[in-house]
This record gives structure tokens, sequence and C-alpha cells, in this order.
């Protein structure tokens, strides 16, 4: 019988140690000879998990059905393959991962123990502290999760029920304090029937309870299906079926059952006729978004899945820094061979501690005392994003930072593009606007600008979203396009309650109508640059004058307006970086912020400028948190707007 050498690889963007953990019990398959490895480990990806086998060909089906069954599909997971290779390249060292040296569970359950704990008909249903030889996910439960019983959560069901039920069909001014169900053994997680009250400013959050009905509520593609299928158990920004009865809200951040507790929990409300529930709390769930042909991470505060992350870089110009709630270390490599210096650098997020706009930045050359993030001159966050997302690329071995630019969309800080020219040296080109804090002032300045007629059409032909705009109230900062996306979505109607909505809400529901839309063409709307005296920014006037001239025209399709303005902003930025191209030549432009949850707006500027540059996002970072601390070790100024 003919012997075969057979590869098969796991290709990811991040870091997997599920994978190098199954790698590591593969070599122990006594049947074959089996080599492992990983190439790119402990750089900033791909990160490539394989495993090599001599055999026959029915051993080697063997192996494979084997493997199929063992490899959870990854959220990180960009491919995998099975080939023949003439010389294996692996060997028998074990593969390093975080939680190699600890023993620790990597993943709460899989698919040994999921049908065991979480399958009603097991006979084991509901036995939270079953030992599981594979995944020890046992080991993370505290004590009192392990005293929870199937009973105690049956009966803990049961009181939501049957408070919660008794009163859905209530009027809103009628209803009783609203009814929860309190875990105190799963980090405090709340849940409930019913949307919570008081809201945290962010999207509702589910918990799906029955997977099968998932399409029933949600539009959702095939790599979100996976993606909250995944061992990550991620939050994955969802929109709901149109004119759903229940689901009001335009956007909803949904998840599985990420536990043992959460999963036979939802298997009981699932077998009550629960196909989702309401959850709020420290769930340690990473909220992801899909950038450029794969998932992101965006930010990774309160998320416990890998308190330090280990990685190969070249010298920064600072060893240690504080940033935004996360501490980033650089120390030199003694077996360094590159002309770049490499050495181990390591993030991870500091305890929660209340600072002035939730920053602290300490170095022993970097002055954070005189961190102005209101200063519209400051680039500091931006250049951050952008060398930290660099270090995916050349950056990493041979080449320092240049001739490169990032685009930064983000509500939580100044959303701006940076360049880099062939020195190094960054430059602010271009900083969104801050917008007014109320639409009264928001239309009176539209009323008073060349926008002034389309202004008095829009009052007069829709009195009804001219009194929502006079009411809209912007809270925090509102240089960014969430600002903007919501007085667009009042002026092209998409307020339909008599009370004006939250920022948050119109923002969502502008790129809902936009995910909504499926049609080839649409309107251009005009982004026109203003020229300040340092840098450019936005004639928002302009593009909102743009937008109320169709409305006016007669266009009625809010989804097709929504559409267009991403569209066509993606297109802005495509021809702005084709001029700075001009300019500085442009190697490479990065991705970061956490705007890019907005799935059109993403799709868009990967259609729009993926094909004349490449895009760079560091996948094995945040886009919108620990990136920052990790570019802050390259940033050049000494004074954090020392250039201000």
């Amino acid at each position: 019988m003919q012997m075969k050498n057979i590869r098969f690889d796991f290709t990811c963007s991040r870091q997997v140690p599920l994978y190098a953990h199954l790698c590591n019990q593969y070599l122990h398959y006594d049947a074959l000879n089996i080599n492992i490895g990983c190439d790119g480990q402990n750089g900033f990806g791909p990160y490539n998990y394989f495993i090599e086998a001599l055999g026959e060909q029915t051993q080697l089906e063997q192996l494979a059905d084997a493997i199929a069954a063992d490899f959870l599909i990854s959220a990180w997971l960009i491919d995998s393959s099975i080939k023949a290779i003439d010389t294996p390249l692996g060997g028998k060292t074990l593969l390093n991962y975080p939680q190699s040296d600890s023993n620790q569970a990597l993943t709460p359950f899989c698919q040994h123990c999921y049908p065991l704990i979480g399958d009603n008909q097991s006979a084991k249903f509901g036995t939270l502290d079953l030992a599981c030889p594979c995944c020890k996910g046992e080991t993370l439960l505290t004590p009192a999760q392990k005293a929870l019983t199937l009973s105690d959560i049956h009966a803990m069901v049961q009181d939501l029920l049957t408070q919660g039920l008794s009163t859905q069909n209530l009027p809103t001014q009628d209803l009783p304090t609203q009814v929860t169900l309190t875990l105190a053994a799963a980090d405090n997680l709340q849940l409930s029937l019913t949307p919570f009250n008081e809201s945290l400013g962010g999207r509702p959050q589910l918990l799906i309870c029955n997977p099968n009905t998932l399409n029933a509520h949600f539009c959702l593609n095939d790599a979100q299906v996976l993606a909250l299928s995944s061992i990550e158990k991620p939050l994955i920004c969802a929109r709901p079926t149109q004119e759903h009865d229940k689901l009001n809200a335009p956007l909803y951040e949904i998840c599985f059952a990420y536990s043992r507790v959460t999963l036979v929990l939802a298997e009981v409300l699932r077998q009550k006729g629960i196909d989702w529930i309401y959850i709020q709390g420290q769930h340690q769930r990473p909220q992801l978004a899909w950038i450029d042909g794969a998932w992101a991470q965006i930010c990774s505060v309160g998320v416990d899945s890998v308190a330090v992350k280990n990685l190969i870089a070249p010298e920064p110009l600072r060893e240690t820094v504080i940033f935004h709630g996360y501490q980033a270390k650089w120390q030199a490599s003694k077996r360094s061979r590159s002309r770049l210096q490499q050495g181990e650098l390591s993030v991870a997020a500091l305890p929660h501690k209340p600072t002035v706009e939730g920053f602290t930045v300490e170095s022993d050359d970097f002055e954070g005392n005189d961190f102005d993030d209101n200063d519209t001159e400051n680039h500091t966050i931006a250049d951050a994003a952008l060398f930290s997302a660099l270090l995916n690329g050349k950056f990493t071995s041979h080449k320092p930072a240049k001739n490169a630019a990032v685009i930064y969309l983000s509500h939580s800080h100044a959303s701006q593009i940076v360049t880099c020219d062939n020195k190094g040296d960054t430059e602010l080109f271009f900083a969104l606007p801050e917008l007014p804090d109320n639409g009264y002032e928001i239309f009176h300045q539209l009323d008073n600008s060349p926008q002034n007629a389309v202004a008095q059409k829009f009052k007069h032909l829709f009195p009804g979203d001219y009194l929502a705009l006079l009411s809209l109230k912007l809270h925090g900062r509102r240089d960014n396009l969430q600002s903007l996306w919501a007085i667009a979505a009042i002026l092209m109607g998409l307020n339909p309650q008599e009370e004006t909505q939250s920022q948050e809400w119109l923002s969502d529901a502008l790129m809902a109508a936009a995910m909504r839309y499926h049609g080839a063409n649409a309107p251009r709307i005009d982004y026109p640059l203003t020229k300040g005296e340092a840098h450019r920014s936005l004639n928002w006037c302009k593009t909102l004058g743009s937008l109320l001239s169709f409305r006016i025209a007669g266009n009625d399709d809010p989804s097709q307006l929504a559409f267009a303005m991403q569209d066509s902003l993606a297109d802005y930025l495509a021809n702005w970086l084709e001029h700075i191209d001009l300019n500085i030549g442009v190697h490479n432009i990065a991705l970061a912020g956490n705007e890019l949850v907005n799935e059109t707006l993403c799709k868009r500027i990967s259609l729009r400028l993926g094909k004349n540059f490449p895009l760079m996002i560091n996948r094995s970072l945040d886009v919108d948190g620990n990136n920052l601390a990790v570019g802050a070790l390259y940033v050049k100024q000494r004074r954090l707007n020392s250039h201000a």
C-alpha cells in the first residue's frame, strides 16, 4: 500500500490556544507518525497551525475525520486546507500558548462535553461540574457555579417566566419594575424578557437560546453564523428581520451560550419556547467586526480571554507606556538577528480606575499630563493606531514605518486621517468637525448657509422630521460619524416615533437602513473638504444639504439614501487617499477605530480603496483598544501635544 505525506493547515489571524493544544495532543496519536508546528508563532500573524502525517490512505482518512471533529471553528480561522507534501517541516516540540503552563481550561465546553451538559436528552444534562479530559472546562467554574443544580436553574427560569410573561401584554405606562434574573454565580449577568429600562448607551444585547430559529429573527450571512458558533462565542452586531413584531431596535449585539451556566440556562429557556433573551452585565464577550474580509476585535477592555498578549516586535521609542487603560511593554531579545532590534512586546488591560476622559498615560518620556483629546490639532491617537497596524506588515521585520496613512474612525476619540511620509514623520490630513450639540443649532447653521433653500423646503415638506431635529440632543464627543449619521437619520425620516431617539439609536437606524439596500445604484452625497489653518475638515452643512436635496426631489427610499451616505464617503476617502499618494506615496492604508463596526461602510471602503491600496488591519490587536497602547510605544512626539 502506498504511503503518503499529508499536511493539515489551519491559518488564523491571531493566536488560537485551543488549536495549539490540539496540535500537541495529536503528537500522541498512536496510529501514525505525526509532526506539528506553527508558522508565525509569537508574531503579529497570520498564524498557521499544522499537523503532518505519513500513512496509508485509510489511516489518513480516519485522521482527517478525527481532526475535523476536534478542530472546532474559530472566529480567527481565515483558511484551512489539506495537501500532499514531499517532506515534513514540523517536529515533535510542543507548541507554547498562554495557558500551556497553568493547566487552565481553554474553553468552558467542547465537542466532547457539550452534548452531555447541554442536551436535555442527556442523562448528564445540567451537570455543570462534569469533568472533561479534553477541554477541562470544569476548572473555570467558581464554587458558586459548581453548587448550581439543574433544579436551581429550572426554578430561576420559572420565576423569570412567571413574572415576566405576566407583564408582557401590559401598556408601557402600567409596567411594574422590570422583571430580571440576576445570575450571581455568573458575573452578575442580568437576563430579561423585555429590553432593559436603563440602557448603558450601547446596543441591546441578546443571548440566543434557540440557534435553529436564528434566521427567523435576524438577517445574517454565513460568516456571522459561523462566528456565533465559534470557540470564542463573540458578540456580533446583527439586524433584525424587517417589521419584526418584538425586536424594535435597529441593531442588536447577539451571542450564543458561552459558559456552562448559560449553556444549560439557554437550553431550559428554549424548552419553554424562548428563542432569545436580553442580557446585561460583565459577560466578557469579545465584540467583533467584519473588516476587509475577516473578523477583528473592537476593544478588549473587560474581556478576560487572554489577559496578556506576548508578541515579537521591533524596538520602539519607549519601552513602557500606560495608555487608555492598557499597559504596553517591550523588552529586547538577545537572539535578534534583524537590522531592527527585535524584542518581546506585551500588552494587558489594567484594572479599571476612574481617570479624566478614561485616560492615564505614564512613561519616562511620554508626558501624558499634557494630553488633550479635544485639541483639534492633536493626532497622537491616530498615530498610535497607524503604527500598531503597521506592525502587521514590513514594520515588523525590516523596514521602519513610512509611506502610509491611517483612516481612524471612532466615536471615542477624534476621527482623523493621518499620513506618514518617507521619513516616518506623521501629519494630520483630515479631522471630522465637532458638530453642534442640539438640533436647533444644527438647523440654524443649515439655514444660514448656502443650503438654506433646501433647509426651508425640508421644514415645509416634512414638519414632523423638522420637529424631531429641533429636539435632538447630542452628548459626548461629536466629531465622529455617529453624530453625523444621527442627524442624517432624522433628515431622511428614520425617526418614526414622536419622541426623538438617542444618537446611538439614530446612528444604528441609518446603518441598518443601509444594510437593507441591495440595489446597484445610489445617489452621490457630497463630502466637500474645508481647508483650515493646519488640516482639512468636512463642510457638514453641504453634506446634509446634499442629502436633503435628494429627499426633497422625491427620493423616499431611506435605505437607498443611507447606503448612498456610506458609499459616497468611501468614494471620497478613496479620492483623498489618491491625492495623498500623489504627494507622498502611499504603500499601505491602515484601518482602525470602533466605527468600523459599520458593516456597509467597511464593505464600501474595501471595494473603493482596496482595489488601489493594501489595507492593513492588525487582527492580533484590537482596532480601538490595546492597539493604541502598543502604537503609543512608537509615536515620535516626546510630549503628547508638543505639535499643538
